[in-house]
């Protein structure tokens, strides 16, 4: 009796450490796909700041000063003012 009682404990444990091992298996498996979905979305992040930064450069050259006088003059054929077209006005009082 006291045999088959070791028996069967060992049997517990055994089928124990193997409920274990699966539940392992299972969660570390988990976990890798986990480590590589953050990885792909940390790429994916770098490219949308990488992109972000090229269309800020882009923008900061369409909105320029420079840009604006150089369309106004090139594609609308706006001149600039001569000394005589500019009226200065004191709107203070």
């Amino acid at each position: 009796m006291h045999r088959s009682r070791e028996i069967l404990f060992q049997i517990l444990c055994v089928a124990a450490s193997l409920l274990l091992l699966v539940m392992s298996l299972m969660y570390g498996t988990r976990v890798t796909a986990l480590n590589q979905q953050a990885a792909a979305e940390k790429a994916a992040v770098e490219t949308l700041r990488k992109e972000n930064e090229i269309l800020r450069v882009r923008a900061a050259g369409v909105w320029s000063l420079e840009e604006i006088e150089r369309r106004a003059r090139e594609e609308l054929g706006m001149q600039s003012l001569s000394a005589e077209q500019i009226v200065r006005t004191d709107f203070a009082g």
